[in-house]
C-alpha cells in the first residue's frame, strides 16, 4: 500500500512539465495543456487518472523523508526516500544502521549517497555541564507524575526493581544493590545507565543524564554538545541531525546562537544558503523518484508481494547535483 501511494504522488508531480504553468495574462492561457498529461495509474489500493490539478512545486519532487525500521521501513527507504529519521542511540549502531540504508538504496539501483540519515539528538544546554543538568532537573519536575514509571524503567535497564518507595532518587544506588545490577543486553541505552550509577550519581540525576530518552541526549555546554554532534558526523554514523530541543521556548535559540556558530568554525555547517528554494534541490540527488520532463524513461515498478503486480509507465527523471560537504 505505501509502494502504491508513494508511487502515485511521484507520478502525479511529474505529470506537468516544467514549463506548462505559463500564467499568460495577456493571452488568457494559464497553463499549456499540452505539457499536462495524465498519469493513468492502477494498483491494488489506489488508482488516479491524474493529472496533478495544481502546478507542483517549483522543485517539481519535493524530498521524501522515511521513518520507521523493520524490513518493510527499510525497503521503503531504500526505493523512495531523500532522507530517513533514525533513532539510534550510539555510534556503532548509527553506523551500521546507516550502512544498511545505504545498501538498500544500491539494491534498488539508486546511489547510495542520495539517500541521507538524520539521527535524533536532544540536548539541555548551560554554561556548566551542572547548569544543563540543572535544566534537566527543574523540567522533570514539571511532570512529577512520570517519575515513578521513569525509575522503574531504569531499573528494568540494570536488572532491578526500583520504585520510589523503595529508594531515595536523590541518594546514590545503595552499595548492595549495586552490587546485583547489570546492563540489559537489549537496551543500548542500559550500558551508559549503569556506567553513571556506578559513578556515584542519584538516581535523579541518572534520569537527568538522559538515559532512558529514545535518542541521545547531552546535557551541557554548547562546546559539548557541538564536540558530540562532530564525533558522530566524522564517525559516519549519520548526514546529519534531528535536533529536539529539551523545550521550544529557548532551546532553539541557544542552539542557533550558540551551538551553530562552533559547527560553522570547524567547517561543519554553512555560513549562508546557495539557493532561494524552499526545498534545497541542489543538496539532495533522488535520481528516479524526481519526475521532471528533461529526461524520459520507461521505468518499471513491482508493487506489492505479487510478483505479477507490475506498473509500466513513462516517467520523468530530473537529476541534480548533490554537494556531500556545504560550503
Amino acid at each position: 500500500m505505501a509502494h502504491e501511494s508513494t508511487q502515485i504522488v511521484q507520478a502525479l508531480w511529474g505529470s506537468w512539465e516544467t514549463d506548462a504553468w505559463t500564467l499568460d495574462v495577456k493571452g488568457g492561457e494559464f497553463a499549456d495543456m499540452d505539457k499536462i498529461q495524465p498519469i493513468n495509474l492502477e494498483g491494488q489500493y489506489y488508482a488516479s487518472r491524474g493529472p496533478l490539478p495544481i502546478p507542483p512545486s517549483e522543485q517539481g519532487q519535493p524530498v521524501i523523508f522515511q521513518a520507521g525500521e523493520g524490513e518493510e521501513g527499510l525497503e521503503l527507504a531504500g526505493r523512495y526516500a531523500s532522507g530517513v529519521y533514525a533513532n539510534p542511540y550510539d555510534i556503532e549502531s548509527a553506523r551500521e544502521q546507516r550502512q544498511t540504508l545505504r545498501q538498500s538504496a544500491a539494491r534498488f539501483g539508486r546511489n547510495p549517497d542520495d539517500i541521507r540519515i538524520y539521527a535524533g539528538f536532544m540536548f539541555s544546554l548551560g554554561s556548566t555541564e551542572e547548569e544543563g543538568l540543572e535544566r534537566r532537573r527543574r523540567l522533570m519536575s514539571f511532570n512529577p507524575d512520570e517519575i515513578p514509571s521513569r525509575v522503574r524503567y531504569l531499573g528494568s535497564m540494570v536488572g532491578l526493581t526500583l520504585s520510589v518507595d523503595s529508594v531515595d532518587i536523590d541518594q546514590p544506588l545503595a552499595p548492595y544493590l549495586l552490587k546485583n545490577a547489570y546492563a540489559n543486553p537489549r537496551d543500548p541505552r542500559s550500558h551508559k545507565a549503569l556506567e553513571l550509577l556506578k559513578q556515584g550519581l542519584s538516581i535523579r540525576d541518572v534520569l537527568a543524564y538522559g538515559v532512558i530518552n529514545y535518542h541521545p541526549v547531552v546535557a551541557g555546554t554548547p562546546l559539548q554538545v557541538a564536540d558530540f554532534l562532530e564525533e558522530w558526523f566524522l564517525a559516519e554514523a549519520c548526514d546529519g541531525f534531528s535536533v529536539v530541543p529539551d523545550i521550544a521556548y529557548d532551546g532553539v535559540a541557544d542552539f542557533v546562537e550558540l551551538v551553530v556558530p562552533i559547527l560553522q568554525d570547524r567547517s561543519l555547517f554553512h555560513r549562508e544558503y546557495g539557493s532561494s528554494l524552499p526545498i534545497r534541490k541542489s543538496k539532495i540527488n533522488n535520481n528516479n523518484n524526481f519526475l521532471l520532463p528533461d529526461q524520459r524513461r520507461k521505468i518499471t515498478f513491482r508493487i506489492g508481494r505479487n510478483e505479477n503486480e507490475i506498473w509500466n509507465y513513462r516517467c520523468r527523471t530530473h537529476r541534480v547535483e548533490y554537494r556531500k560537504k556545504i560550503n
